[in-house]
């Protein structure tokens, strides 16, 4: 639909988006947000645009459910920053702040700005196919498996090798590294730009308290959870000690360089540089200098507010890159798999397999207690916890990853939950990296998995030790895919068990780390509504809501 280049048309080409988006049955919230952008990217457009001939062209667009208004003009080019500018309201510096980081939140990862041979292109993302990336996601594990099986059943077994050596192990090793390589400025920038907003100090440490409790009954509880699962299920077949391969070397070698000692983890918080800890992707020292760099911030925002911005602003721009590298998430699971089809026995397999729904049974058992705390302690119906934040649990599983996850926790815990970004811009990120419940579980029940298989007795104090090593290192251990087969690899060697054993479950694990991940970041959800209704930071009508 072409509208003239006036000022005077914008009102008629945002009411063209809204019937337009209304006849494709697009959710009321989704259809203001458009018609907010499309305002504000149509007056700069009008602004840049070379004379008042020139049309602007809005149209409204669906492919397969994904629906987006695409929006041309010509003109000289702008940016974001230049449509954000535009919402000022020239009184009040902090309300501007305010605003500007509201429209940064919601258009960075759904609008998209260019400009070629003199025209400006403007792509605004309404809906995306709700399960798409699920659905890539199963059809890559289900296409990795074929492929596995039919290599292994074609191809020699030095050729599987090769194929194995040269291809699987090396793209996921690629997707886990990019992974890892975003996770330690994603935590600093947004624990830093959430600490930056409290003004008062002793309110923030109140608030942390009650965020660091809060994580530590959750993962005692989950821990016990494990424990009372594996009793009820005790798999485990001697049979799979003839599955170790070396094939866990990688994990192995990391798992040696990692210290699960409860004094050390404390007295290392405090790193003794500024580099080593993003050197070493030492979270706890990373969230240590995030803290500090928020305080900071925070009590300079008067003479410095450019400082907090720039905060902000790369706390965006991380969140765009995590969201760049799960997007090959799909490629990692094919790969994951077809190395695991290719080098495990389907006899094998069949009992490994076991391993997946008692883990499973675990994490379900979580969710149902984190319903009870949501019910006796936040005196809140779990039911609207669950109907709302169902989209951040489903990406959560498809994604595997806390980190990952955390744009899209920390967007429904604002939207939909009701809670303050003072509380979860500052508990999330931090529960992405010590609050780790489904990893707990998961942890409890693959030793003593793995203690079946070896014929390992495990005494009371092996179970005291894997008590403490499991909270310890839960603690420890990054939000990113596969940082739960480092832990198990650790603790085996403690109840007498070869590290290498975890070659049995490896090829697997993407199943399982997809649902404790799922359990994770539910948890960290969980506690930062507690945590709010307990200090009076959660908007109970936005909750309370019916909508989803």
């Amino acid at each position: 639909m072409l509208f003239a280049c006036d000022a005077s048309q914008i009102s008629k080409a945002v009411d063209y988006v809204r019937d337009e988006l209304k006849k494709r049955r697009i959710r009321s919230e989704g259809v203001t947000r458009a018609m907010l952008a499309a305002e504000e990217i149509l007056n700069a457009m009008i602004r840049h645009a070379p004379s008042a001939e020139e049309s602007v062209n809005v149209r409204v667009v669906s492919l397969m459910h994904n629906t987006s208004v695409r929006i041309t003009c010509r003109g000289t080019a702008f940016d974001l920053s230049e449509v954000q500018s535009s919402l000022q309201t020239g009184g009040d510096p902090e309300t501007d702040a305010v605003i500007s980081d509201l429209f940064s939140r919601i258009m960075s990862n759904t609008l998209s700005l260019k400009n070629r041979n003199g025209i400006n292109y403007a792509s605004l993302q309404v809906a995306a196919p709700r399960y798409r990336h699920l659905i890539l996601t199963l059809g890559s594990l289900a296409a990795g498996i074929l492929v596995g099986i039919l290599l292994r059943k074609i191809l020699p077994e030095g050729v599987n090798a090769a194929i194995n050596t040269n291809l699987f192990t090396p793209i996921s090793t690629m997707f886990l590294n990019a992974l890892k390589m975003v996770v330690a400025p994603l935590v600093l920038f947004s624990i830093a730009s959430s600490v930056a907003e409290f003004n008062d100090l002793r309110s923030l440490g109140r608030i942390a308290a009650r965020i660091l409790g809060g994580y530590s009954i959750t993962s005692v509880i989950a821990i016990f959870v494990g424990l009372a699962v594996w009793l009820v299920f005790p798999i485990g077949d001697p049979v799979l000690k003839n599955a170790v391969t070396a094939s866990g070397s990688a994990i192995v070698t990391q798992a040696q360089n990692t210290s699960v000692s409860l004094i050390d983890t404390v007295v290392n918080i405090v790193p003794k540089d500024i580099i080593s800890p993003f050197v070493s992707l030492d979270m706890l020292q990373i969230i240590f200098i995030a803290v500090m760099t928020g305080i900071a911030a925070g009590m300079l925002s008067a003479r410095l507010q450019v400082f907090r911005t720039f905060l902000n602003e790369c706390n965006m721009i991380f969140s765009r890159i995590t969201a760049m590298i799960i997007s090959f998430m799909p490629l990692a699971v094919f790969c994951n798999m077809a190395k695991l089809m290719q080098t495990m026995q389907l006899g094998q397999l069949a009992s490994v397999l076991l391993w997946i729904p008692v883990v499973y049974a675990g994490q379900w058992i979580m969710l149902v207690i984190y319903g009870l705390i949501i019910r006796i302690v936040g005196r809140e119906n779990p039911f609207t916890f669950y109907r709302k934040f169902y989209p951040v649990m489903l990406t959560g599983y498809t994604l595997g990853s806390s980190n990952a996850t955390l744009p899209t926790s920390m967007e429904i815990c604002g939207t939909k939950l009701g809670i303050s970004k003072q509380v979860y811009s500052f508990s999330l990120p931090l529960g992405a990296t010590i609050n780790m419940d489904g990893t707990c579980i998961t942890l409890m029940i693959s030793a003593l998995f793995m203690a079946k298989i070896f014929g390992v007795q495990v005494t009371p104090s092996m179970m005291l030790t894997l008590f403490v090593s499991i909270f310890v290192l839960s603690v420890g251990a990054p939000g990113v895919p596969g940082s739960a087969l480092i832990c198990i690899s650790i603790l085996l060697p403690q109840i007498g068990i070869p590290p290498e054993a975890i070659s049995i479950v490896m090829g697997l694990y993407t199943l399982v780390g997809m649902m404790l991940a799922c359990v994770n970041v539910t948890g960290d959800a969980v506690i930062t509504l507690i945590t709010a209704k307990a200090e009076h930071k959660l908007d109970l009508d936005v909750f309370r809501s019916k909508d989803a």
